[in-house]
């Protein structure tokens, strides 16, 4: 992305001197993508409804700069100010999300639809608001959200609920980038498949149906969010970069 940064231009991965806000950076490929792209030189503001204060102790130790925000994404004002505390922000990545294990036919499970879709597709929704508007005026952004497997095939483990939400991921990304684009903005996602994170600890994954013979881990996820975000990506626009071992091949 265009930027006043010297050593930014210099290298077509360097993150330095750049703003990013990560949504959902306590754990899993939201940690791991803020850790990278502090290594890549960017000053991170680390959002999460759980605790994010420990990744920020140990960016800062290893002299990376990060501080931690609680933020729950379905709450629209909390969101606003955590990207207008952040100042002029650079990049977003958004990796808030939830994914129920719930049986959809259960009497109360139009709750758990609800609550899914607000935390994947209104937080969503609630963050790249707060943050567009500041990056269309001043002419320069990038904006990644974290869509699924599960949005492109149906995916392997998940449900209707989830399913429903990661599929309006694709189509939000390409909205915003529509609407971004024309000022310089690039919004872009990546759909995962099964990573080695909380949200499927416990869950049986039919290794033979993934042609690398395995689950993702973390920082490979976090490694196609740093590009993103870095001068490479300098031409990417409304993409959805499939990093799922080979199930879906677009």
């Amino acid at each position: 992305m265009p930027t006043g940064n010297a050593g930014a231009m210099s290298h077509p991965f360097s993150l330095e001197g750049e703003t990013i806000v990560v949504f959902g950076a306590a754990s899993g490929i939201g940690a791991s993508a803020a850790a990278l792209c502090a290594r890549l030189g960017a000053k991170l503001v680390l959002a999460d409804v759980a605790d994010a204060s420990p990744l920020a102790r140990d960016l800062e130790a290893a002299g990376r700069s990060a501080s931690a925000v609680s933020c729950d994404v379905t709450d629209r004002t909390a969101v606003e100010r955590t990207v207008a505390q952040a100042g002029a922000v650079d990049a977003m990545i958004v990796c808030s999300g939830i994914c129920p294990f719930d049986d959809w036919t259960a009497p109360d499970w139009d709750e758990v639809y609800d609550r899914t879709n607000a935390v994947n597709v209104k937080g969503t929704v609630n963050c790249v608001r707060a943050a567009l508007p500041g990056m269309m005026g001043r002419g320069r952004g990038r904006i990644v959200l974290v869509g699924s497997l599960a949005g492109r095939t149906g995916g392997l483990l998940s449900g209707p609920h989830y399913v429903a939400s990661k599929s309006a991921i694709g189509g939000l990304v390409r909205w915003f980038a529509r609407l971004g684009a024309p000022r310089n903005v690039l919004v872009n996602g990546v759909a995962p498949g099964p990573v080695d994170t909380r949200m499927i600890a416990g869950r049986r994954v039919n290794m033979a149906s993934i042609p690398l013979g395995r689950i993702a881990k973390p920082a490979e996820v976090a490694g196609p969010i740093a590009f993103l975000c870095s001068p490479a990506a300098s031409y990417v626009c409304g993409t959805m970069l499939d990093v799922n071992g080979g199930v879906f091949m677009s």
